[in-house]
């Protein structure tokens, strides 16, 4: 099943994104522990079911400035959005601000090399009921009410949509396009085909940026998963 096509009028914005977060990050249950969960789907456009699983020594959170998180293969479910996702692990860049989030969260709880990141304030696995929960309430308290209608961030993987478009924008090259699709476990025609308003030149979807995305072999080395530390 293909992924739908991302609307880019339903894209969260910063300021939306961030006041949900905050919002979520103030409630009096289980309230910090989502807020770390869903600002790693937000700034790393992790799957929700990837950063479920994240443990501590899969993160490198350095003292200061960017880390690094190691996100191993799963397998999704049929239909699920990207299925071709699975495959080798892949390290995806944490910007200071998600390391901040992550290290307090550790931190916080006393965490250990092998412990799970995210689960709830007494310990038990943070499910999908609960943070699709806490999502749902979160918009209906902070969007305006024609938003909350809308398709606009429904879903807690809109977040990891916000942030690939975010990556696609703006000038790019072939390799630019190549390294985004290989952050985040896809394709880049799979790119192309969900967020074509990413791909526009001249009203037409630029299909020699993806077919040079394609033919891109030489990539400059990321940190592997072994050279990172818990």
């Amino acid at each position: 099943m293909c992924a739908a096509v991302v609307d880019e009028r339903f894209l969260l914005s910063d300021r939306q994104r961030d006041d949900l977060l905050d919002w979520i990050g103030q409630r009096p249950l289980n309230g910090r522990p989502l807020h770390a969960f869903l600002s790693a789907i937000s700034f790393a456009a992790l799957r929700p079911q990837e950063a479920i699983v994240l443990r501590v020594r899969d993160a490198h959170l350095p003292d200061e400035g960017p880390g690094a998180l190691v996100i191993h293969p799963r397998r999704l479910a049929d239909g699920d959005e990207e299925a071709e996702g699975a495959g080798e692990p892949r390290v995806v860049p944490a910007c200071p601000e998600l390391v901040e989030v992550l290290r307090a969260e550790a931190a916080r709880r006393g965490l250990r090399p092998d412990d799970t990141l995210f689960t709830r304030d007494d310990s038990r696995p943070l499910s999908g009921a609960v943070y699709r929960r806490a999502w749902d309430e979160a918009r209906k308290a902070v969007l305006e009410a024609h938003e909350i209608d809308s398709p606009l961030g429904r879903r807690v993987s809109d977040l990891r949509d916000a942030r690939i478009a975010t990556w696609l924008s703006g000038y790019r090259s072939a390799l630019d396009v190549f390294k985004v699709a290989e952050r985040v476990g896809v394709s880049a025609p799979s790119l192309a085909r969900r967020f074509p308003h990413c791909f526009q030149a001249s009203g037409e979807v630029s299909n020699d940026l993806i077919e040079a995305a394609l033919a891109v072999t030489d990539l400059d080395c990321e940190a592997k998963p072994a050279a990172l530390n818990p």
